[in-house]
């Protein structure tokens, strides 16, 4: 297996995160193995009064007292601690996530990493040069010292804070009607996701990284979906959006939101659990045209697998459906991934399957559960539908039987982070393609699913 990548140095700010409470989660869930260890922090969290805003976002720390003895992350990211949360500047958290993409960057993205919105240059006076990987891909190696970070090239865009406590895009002159790649959006929204709705401060800080801010979940087209999906999905999470009024905090004079009660490990899981099913049952029409959900038509990956393409043709096989769905939870805050098995029983001639996986936090520091796509539920439909959810019996997915799952088939799971990666993702579209970080995921659907008849 080869990953092509990037080599240039770094300072990460911010470390793991997790909260912690009783163990609610269903029979479906899965424990967290092979994925980066999570911390579990203490149990009560009352004293986290402040969330993000414009300025500053807000994550659960294990250790307050690491992050306020620790002067270089307080000068670095100009934020401020309070009881078990720390708090980091926007334009720090910014600077985080887009060194995070690009140094986890796919190999068929480097060549149109500056057209995505990368920039190589990082405002320190450091050098960035351009190089050729004997595969013929390009990428920059970046020197410098260690508070350089590789920036977005946000030129033309602007955020701000307006009256109705949302984020706002404001556009400048531009040259030619030229604007930004989707990275900025996709920053853009992901900080977002954190302000406005609770279950995102709930995701441990690594989950979120990988899983909820990358643009890209395989080799799909890049699209600017974030944007379409989260104003769509808006309207139908409002119930959920964070009550807030304005405070200044006397530490460090940040303009922070004030919630009067923390959301509980407990709360947090039911939220996800029913903001998942609510958005597996209704997104296949409100993204529709008017009478026609979104359906499933097989066959049709790698042609028709991108967010968009899926909303342009109104259908998709499995992977295409999978995907939206994965990129509509991202784009509110939700960890999700692609998961699937490139050929049953071991065999390509008996076909693949995919459908996803989402990241529920609890005492343990969080599991996955998986479900599959609903398409085909029209408007007026959703009551009586009863689409996929993360409550559901795993033996009631038609795949999850003992007949397929007697130890030659292969199950796994997309992920964004290089760093300890040991296997690739094989995607049946692209065979022999490893460009793709994967987790195995063969044990845990032959353990569970060899007990369903």
């Amino acid at each position: 297996m080869a990953f092509t990548t990037t080599t240039f140095r770094l300072c990460l700010l911010i470390t793991v995160v997790a909260p912690s409470s009783a163990d609610t989660s269903s029979s479906t869930s899965i424990n967290i193995s092979t994925s980066p260890s999570l911390l579990r922090a203490p149990s009560s969290s009352s004293s986290c009064a402040t969330r993000g805003n414009s300025t500053h976002i807000r994550w659960w720390i294990q250790y307050p007292s690491d992050f306020i003895s620790n002067d270089e992350f307080r000068n670095v990211d100009d934020g401020g601690a309070d009881g078990n949360c720390v708090y980091q500047s926007s334009e720090s958290a910014r600077a985080e996530m887009t060194t995070y993409l690009y140094e986890n960057i796919m190999p068929y993205d480097l060549p149109n990493a500056l057209t995505l919105g990368f920039d190589p240059s990082d405002g320190s006076g450091a050098s960035s040069s351009r190089h050729t990987n004997t595969d013929g891909t390009t990428f920059f190696e970046h020197e410098s010292d260690s508070n350089a970070i590789l920036r977005s090239t946000y030129r033309h865009l602007q955020q701000q804070f307006d009256n109705q406590n949302t984020y706002s895009l404001r556009k400048r002159d531009c040259v030619d009607g030229l604007s930004d790649g989707i990275l900025n959006q996709t920053l853009h929204y992901s900080l977002l996701s954190k302000v406005l709705y609770p279950w995102a401060d709930v995701i441990p800080h690594s989950i979120f990284m990988e899983y909820v801010v990358p643009f890209a979940i395989v080799n799909e087209p890049r699209v600017d979906y974030r944007p379409l999906l989260f104003d769509a999905l808006r309207e139908m999470l409002k119930e959920w959006e964070v009550p807030t009024t304005t405070t200044t905090t006397s530490d460090s004079n940040m303009q922070m939101q004030q919630q009067t009660q923390m959301t509980s490990i407990k709360e947090t899981q039911t939220m996800i659990k029913e903001v998942v099913k609510r958005i597996n049952t209704r997104l296949w029409s409100i993204l529709g045209r008017p009478s026609k959900p979104i359906v499933f038509h097989a066959g049709l990956t790698p042609r028709i697998y991108d967010p968009l393409s899926v909303i342009a043709y109104g259908h998709s096989s499995c992977t295409g459906l999978a995907v939206l769905l994965i990129a509509a939870l991202r784009s509110v805050g939700i960890a999700a991934r692609l998961v699937g098995t490139p050929a049953w029983y071991g065999d390509e001639e008996q076909g693949n399957y995919s459908w996803l996986e989402v990241f529920i936090p609890d005492d343990n520091g969080g599991r996955w559960i998986f479900l599959e796509p609903t398409p085909g539920i029209a408007e007026g439909d959703e009551d009586t539908a009863n689409a996929d959810d993360l409550d559901r019996d795993p033996c009631k997915r038609w795949f999850c039987k003992a007949d397929r799952f007697n130890g030659s088939t292969r199950v796994f799971a997309t992920r964004y982070t290089k760093e300890g990666a040991s296997t690739s993702y094989p995607m049946a579209w692209a065979v022999g393609d490893e460009g793709i970080v994967g987790e195995d995921r063969s044990e845990y659907y032959t353990d569970v699913c060899s007990k369903c008849s």
